[in-house]
């Protein structure tokens, strides 16, 4: 009588065991994963960078990946450094008010007191591109 009651408990606490929420798995290094935010819509500003000060570029989202879609209807403001790619259509100057994209390696997962965009903003753009009037 005794062995049904504890194979009924078993059966009863390995499926909760198995619904259990995993942590994050860190990466080989113990970090966080990253991932690429990739943003496009209107560059509404930019200021190059000069040496080792940085300069500033501005984006009113209008679509996102995956990753960002929660940052479209937002104007957001990346620091901009000279290891940043900046390519630009002839390789002219940039345009404000073009169409452009801006893209930012950034945590996958962000802290429950944190917004997206206040994390992402503090992260230096990986790449700038200006694709022309809109």
């Amino acid at each position: 009588m005794r062995k049904p009651l504890v194979l009924l408990a078993l059966a009863i606490a390995v499926p909760s065991v198995a619904l259990a929420a995993k942590p994050p798995v860190p990466d080989s290094h113990g970090k966080t994963p990253q991932v690429m935010y990739v943003l496009k819509g209107t560059l509404t500003a930019y200021t190059a960078a000069n040496g080792t000060t940085n300069g500033s570029v501005s984006i009113l989202v209008k679509a996102a990946n995956h990753h960002g879609a929660s940052l479209e209807a937002q104007t957001l403001t990346f620091p901009v450094s000279s290891s940043t790619k900046v390519v630009t259509p002839g390789g002219a100057a940039l345009t404000v008010n073009d169409k452009g994209i801006v893209k930012v390696r950034g945590p996958k997962r962000i802290g429950a007191t944190d917004t997206l965009a206040t994390v992402l903003q503090a992260l230096t753009a990986f790449q700038v591109i200006d694709q022309g009037p809109s």
